[in-house]
């Protein structure tokens, strides 16, 4: 039990879901894997939740030896936090940089009690924590926003329902490491909200032909583009990442030569761009080419999906940068998890807050 509760701990901390177009930057074979995923998104949508813009994630449950615990998801494997005070001798005595989040540890205090009883099996779940402090309607609805995204949840609304009254409330997503079914081992029946990441939505998506033919056309464009990134050292392959990253969110509106001088070191400019416009980013611009032909390929599709759920989202709605969308979804498939977010819309307005 101990060394399972471990791999859950360690997963918890491993690295975020890539946006499937970034996969290109991991390799070839990458590539293939998340164009292949995305196809599967659409001919098997069943496994699709919303991808809540949550504040702090948290891994709860009880441990080996039998006692309630609650932590965030840094919290090393081994280390199980059993009350509030826990929490603020780990932040004060045991992490790095010994810095405490004092508003935090009241707030968990008060949901304490309440997310334990509505825990009814053993196991460990992750979930995020959207809000803390029982809200008051405004103007019929409940609002709240974590970070990024606004929530608007009718009062009047089977939410609604489950929110009203509660100290706190987390949105779970999986269960001793699997995506959680919305009903094992958790109830609603204490202080603390705990909401299903499908909000009760099934999705369904309508195939996007010409941009399913496009990424699938794309593939042949992954070998060039893979061997233009295996021309550099891994310092250019993250600059030139950074750069399509920064474009997408409207960060800059540059061309990437123009980038690269303003945003590299002395000896990384002299190799891409050199003198005279001999630097390997022009002496090897097709194979740029290529790299933003199978990138904006794949990100198109995926934004096409993402833009399909978006209109599927029912019973409350989501506000980013002053447009109805959220963060995105997340879908589990027979290749991993994937997630499908509008990058334009969430990742422009999450920068830019």
């Amino acid at each position: 039990m101990l060394e399972f509760i471990s791999t859950l701990f360690e997963a918890a901390a491993s690295p975020r879901i890539p946006h499937p177009e970034d996969a290109i930057f991991d390799g070839g074979l990458e590539a293939k894997r998340y164009i292949d995923a995305l196809n599967s998104v659409i001919k098997n949508p069943g496994g699709i939740s919303i991808k809540w813009d949550g504040g702090i994630a948290l891994m709860f449950g009880y441990d080996p030896n039998g006692q309630f615990f609650i932590n965030d998801k840094y919290m090393p494997a081994g280390f199980y936090a059993h009350s509030a005070a826990d929490w603020e001798h780990y932040d004060t005595q045991v992490k790095k940089s010994k810095t405490a989040r004092s508003d935090l540890y009241p707030k968990l205090d008060a949901l304490w009690a309440g997310l334990q009883k509505s825990v009814t099996e053993k196991g460990v779940f992750k979930g995020d924590l959207m809000w803390t402090g029982v809200l008051k309607p405004v103007k019929g609805q409940f609002v709240f926003r974590p970070t990024t995204v606004e929530y608007r949840v009718p009062v009047k609304s089977t939410l609604g329902s489950i929110i009203s009254g509660k100290v706190a409330g987390i949105v779970v997503h999986q269960y001793n490491g699997s995506p959680w079914d919305g009903k094992t081992g958790l109830a609603n029946n204490s202080n603390v909200a705990i909401i299903s990441p499908t909000a009760g939505i099934k999705f369904t998506l309508k195939q996007p032909t010409k941009l399913v033919a496009a990424a699938e056309k794309a593939k042949a464009m992954i070998p060039a583009a893979e061997q233009f990134l295996l021309g550099m050292d891994g310092v250019a392959r993250a600059s030139i990442k950074t750069y399509f990253n920064k474009k997408i969110t409207s960060q800059t509106s540059e061309d990437l030569y123009t980038w690269v001088a303003a945003n590299s070191n002395p000896a990384q400019q002299k190799k891409l761009l050199g003198d005279n416009r001999g630097g390997y980013l022009y002496r090897n611009a097709k194979g740029f080419e290529a790299l933003r032909t199978v990138w904006n390929a794949v990100y198109l599709l995926k934004v096409n999906l993402a833009e399909q759920l978006e209109q599927q989202v029912q019973g409350f709605e989501q506000w980013t940068g002053g447009q109805k969308a959220g963060e995105g979804f997340v879908v589990n498939t027979a290749e991993g998890l994937v997630k499908l977010v509008n990058r334009g819309v969430f990742g422009a307005a999450h920068f830019n807050k």
